[in-house]
């Protein structure tokens, strides 16, 4: 540790301002100063306005039944966004959105579909075609595949059969050597196997990547059907598939239809039993059995023709929906800096009501994704508000931002973006939170539960790195995990978040994310299962990062070559 802040910190424990206390000012203490002060350790010293009791109070109201999951442009989402707007009129932060409201407001387009029809044929040697299946996909009935995603018009093609699907050239595995997968459905199975190679025990993890999908479709297939491990698995998500029918599907941001259009590909699941049919097998136990001898033969296997194709139909219309971002704003109080914002951001959408679960429960409450994220973006306003109740203010203006649409896509983030508020060039920063609440298996394990991980700083910025750390030693002082803060890491989490559509500009970002638990988007992401003590010391490292950057002399700088140059590639 920096012996000027080993001693600054003793300074400021014996002034009785250390960030682990979870009790909060006393409503009748004195400002600080008669005169406004941006003085950093006197904002620091408020990060003891982020409680506990807070947290709690705030995300049981946010994440309960009431709030309907918070789908994006559905009731429960405008019921969420009317509760942060009314907690940031009372903290007396100023409405920076549409018509001097909390609100940015804007357009979507989205495909309602009614039922999917599926119509698997048999190709004669003359090239001609014999149905030998229909089925159908609805509200109330199943078919022998589940639309997962894509496939938003008619898509028809010849089925190859590509065993596991593998492309390992360090084990010389290409299940796709020498055949033309264009215009074709590719069926894979949707586990992996285990490969031995001499001593050694592989596990080609390549099927969980976007890399995997991305690059079969950029082949040009009509599709994907994946088989999965057996038919309860089918079954299950067949019936969880029917909740979807009737409502709004495939959102996209209205001004950008046209320039991203519609998928012409379709990824799918298809049943065991109609697997085994199309590869001539006498059914599910005989699929078991080709699997294992896959495995056996897993580098001379190529993939193949079936003699079989499929024909997807879908019957839907299309609709147009609104929805809202949130935007309430700290003025700087620096007469030089004031007009540079600091973005603290966080999604407050989830998916809303689907299938129940094994206990009846329907609500995908979103307890953990992300209402920790939006109540954690409230607790630090809060934090900054009561500081200028005493007359203490940040050099640069912080605006706290709530996006919707990002289980749809980063929606509300890439509209914010390509709508800003404040100019891009005056954005000196983005600090995103998802999901802060709960402590992932890893950590479990390890019985640690003081940890954070951070995807972004010097991913992007040397700068944001440093003032990163510093902020988190004033404060949380979490385990600082970079287990994916690498711009290869198969996961791209440096993407997959609301911080991308402010990263793709070049601003700095850091991602504060505590890892995928067994509750992800399951109505099971229930507000008892939060860990409220290490979500009040995330909140407060947030905050801190927050504070250094806003109160730094100069803004964070670009200067990553490689995520220069990636950004420029997407």
């Amino acid at each position: 540790m920096n012996t000027r802040i080993f001693f600054l910190l003793l300074f400021i424990t014996a002034m009785g301002c250390s960030g682990s206390k979870d009790t909060s000012r006393a409503s009748d203490q004195p400002a600080l100063t008669k005169a406004t002060s941006t003085d950093t350790e006197s904002l620091l010293s408020y990060q003891d306005e982020i409680t506990t009791d807070f947290l709690r109070s705030h995300l049981t109201v946010f994440s309960a039944d009431s709030m309907e999951g918070r789908e994006t442009a559905m009731p429960g989402q405008k019921k969420a966004a009317k509760y942060l707007t009314d907690q940031y009129a009372k903290l007396g932060l100023k409405p920076v959105g549409d018509n001097n409201s909390y609100l940015q407001k804007f357009g979507l387009t989205a495909e309602r579909t009614d039922s999917v029809i599926f119509k698997t044929y048999a190709i004669n040697e003359d090239g001609t075609k014999d149905v030998i299946s229909k089925s159908v996909n609805s509200k109330s009935t199943s078919a022998n595949y589940i639309r997962r995603f894509g496939g938003d018009n008619t898509v028809e093609g010849e089925i190859i059969f590509a065993g596991y699907g593998l492309q390992n050239e360090e084990l010389g595995i290409n299940n796709f050597k020498g055949v033309d997968i264009e215009g074709k459905w590719v069926m894979v199975f949707d586990d992996l196997p285990q490969v031995v190679e001499g001593d050694t025990l592989f596990t080609d993890r390549s099927r969980f990547s976007q890399t995997w999908v991305r690059n079969i479709l950029q082949k040009g297939v009509a599709g994907i059907l994946m088989i999965p491990e057996n038919m309860k698995e089918f079954d299950t998500n067949s019936k969880a598939g029917r909740s979807d029918f009737g409502k709004p599907s495939g959102m996209q941001l209205a001004y950008r239809a046209q320039e991203s259009g519609r998928p012409a590909w379709s990824f799918n699941t298809i049943k065991p039993g109609q697997a085994a049919k199309i590869l001539g097998l006498s059914g599910v136990d005989a699929l078991n059995q080709k699997k294992e001898e896959l495995i056996k033969d897993i580098k001379d296997f190529t993939a193949s023709e079936t003699g079989y194709g499929l024909t997807q139909i879908p019957y839907m219309k299309q609709v147009m929906l609104e929805s809202e971002n949130i935007a309430a704003l700290m003025e700087g109080a620096d007469p030089q800096l004031k007009d540079e914002v600091v973005v603290l951001s966080a999604h407050y959408d989830h998916v809303g009501i689907g299938a129940p679960d094994s206990t009846g429960d329907a609500i995908y409450n979103g307890a953990n994704d992300d209402g920790s994220g939006t109540i954690g973006v409230l607790a630090a306003a809060r934090a900054f508000a009561k500081a200028k109740e005493n007359g203490v203010q940040p050099r640069r203006s912080i605006l706290f931002l709530s996006v919707s649409g990002e289980e749809k896509g980063l929606l509300g983030s890439r509209y914010y973006s390509d709508h800003p508020i404040y100019p891009i060039e005056k954005t000196v920063a983005n600090i995103n939170t998802d999901m802060i609440g709960r402590v992932d298996p890893k950590h479990r394990e390890s019985g640690n539960s003081d940890y954070i991980y951070i995807i972004g700083a010097d991913i992007i910025s040397s700068d944001m790195d440093s003032l990163l750390k510093a902020g988190n030693t004033r404060s949380g002082q979490l385990e600082l995990d970079m287990r994916y803060n690498d711009l290869n890491d198969p996961n791209r989490f440096y993407r997959r978040s609301d911080h991308w559509n402010f990263g793709r500009f070049g601003i700095p970002f850091v991602f504060f994310f505590n890892g995928v638990h067994e509750d992800y988007h399951r109505p099971s992401d229930e507000v008892d299962k939060i860990n409220f003590n290490l979500m009040a010391k995330t909140v407060r490292s947030m905050y801190a990062t927050t504070v250094m950057v806003a109160n730094a002399d100069s803004m964070p700088k670009v200067d990553n070559q490689e995520f220069i140059e990636i950004t420029k590639e997407n």
